[in-house]
């Protein structure tokens, strides 16, 4: 009989999940007060006629509200700049809506305005402060099916000028509700559907192989990789309006964010944040690129080492992809590394050096890189292999 080993549930946000839900937004709004700050991002979103038919209900609710434009992922400047204009006004709630980005501006932000000094000192290895706990109450609306960071408790930070991308992390800075409207996400670039598809698979890979990995994220995990894996191709390719298709994406990419909080990520993200930091490479793309040739080396690795627990879990993953059932573990890892290779092959994601990184940044990166919780650990000619494939 199989045991259930120990683990614990931190808060998870409130969560609104469906199409049309969107329309309710200004309803949680006013529940916070009369004092909004929304942070948006880029011009999709207001372009979509959303933002105006949301001003309107606020407006109609008689409810104050501030709206800041943001674009490219959050540095701490842009988040101080946020902060220190709006510490001085009255603000009841913080609702970012946008991409993974956006949404961790937000949470940076909602947690700033309850904190005094700048975002660096709270910033894991770079500041010596803690977070208190305090802060504005924070909604993410993600208009992406990617990064999950409307249920994470952490809000990345990058620092090209230093070269890296750090968390700023707190129980508190779990979103207080999740809105995740699918239809916010038929507006998005196909090339932004398809990188953010890779990131929510993934971290839903990275954290059902996770050491950490416990019964709890196994039974969220295995549901999702089956939808992502039904959706990211005809989202990808020839059925992008296809609302079923991105309730299943939308779905998958939430409980990627609830599975990598509790069950940690693995060599893939621990190779693509040191990329993200060093250079203006998309982290959707980085994870897509990097997801085949390192999926490759650590089934290879959990194979040689006869890790059998480990072997078993990639070939769930296998039998999920391919629907198959028959075979041994090994032949199931062998089905999932062949998966990726043809999600690979036919969604192509750019080469590295279309981002401007060339062989002579290999060591860089490598010396900033590891591979968190991965169940076959990368040695640095490894990581220097992956990365000479995919430049």
């Amino acid at each position: 009989m199989e045991a259930i080993s120990s683990f614990s549930i931190s808060g998870l946000p409130k969560i609104y999940f469906g199409a049309g839900t969107f329309s309710d937004l200004h309803k949680i709004i006013r529940s916070y007060g009369r004092n909004a700050l929304i942070i948006v991002g880029g011009e999709s979103f207001k372009q979509s006629g959303r933002y105006d038919a949301l001003a309107s209900q606020l407006d109609q609710s008689k409810i104050k509200y501030n709206t800041v434009s943001v674009r490219g992922e959050p540095t701490a400047e842009s988040i101080d700049a946020i902060t220190s204009e709006y510490r001085q006004i009255p603000v009841n709630v913080v609702v970012a809506i946008g991409g993974g980005s956006v949404i961790d501006r937000g949470k940076a932000v909602a947690a700033m305005l309850a904190e005094d000094g700048n975002v660096k000192d709270y910033l894991e290895g770079v500041g010596t402060r803690q977070l208190s706990g305090a802060k504005a109450p924070f909604i993410a609306v993600p208009t992406t099916a990617g990064t999950g960071s409307e249920a994470t408790k952490n809000a990345v930070v990058c620092d090209r000028t230093e070269g890296y991308k750090k968390s700023l992390r707190h129980d508190a800075c779990m979103p207080d509700v999740a809105l995740v409207d699918p239809e916010l996400t038929l507006n998005a670039p196909q090339q932004i559907r398809t990188a953010c598809g890779l990131d929510a698979i993934t971290q839903l890979i990275e954290s059902y192989t996770s050491v950490k990995a416990n019964v709890f994220t196994d039974s969220l995990a295995l549901k999702a990789l089956l939808f992502a894996s039904q959706s990211l191709l005809p989202l990808s390719i020839d059925q992008s309006d296809d609302i079923f298709l991105r309730e299943k994406m939308s779905y998958a990419a939430l409980i990627s964010g609830i599975t990598l909080s509790h069950a940690g990520l693995g060599a893939v993200h621990g190779i693509a944040g040191p990329l993200g930091g060093l250079f203006p490479v998309p982290h959707g793309v980085a994870c897509g690129k990097l997801l085949f040739p390192v999926m490759s080396h650590v089934v290879k690795k959990i194979i040689d080492e006869k890790n059998l627990a480990a072997q078993k879990r990639f070939a769930d993953i296998g039998r999920i992809f391919t629907g198959d059932s028959g075979n041994d573990d090994i032949s199931y890892c062998g089905l999932f590394l062949g998966v990726l290779r043809d999600w690979t092959e036919i969604l192509k994601p750019p080469q590295l050096s279309h981002f401007g990184i060339t062989s002579a940044d290999i060591e860089k990166v490598i010396t900033l890189s590891d591979s968190k919780n991965s169940p076959a650990l990368l040695s640095k000619e490894e990581m220097r292999i992956i990365l000479e494939s995919v430049l």
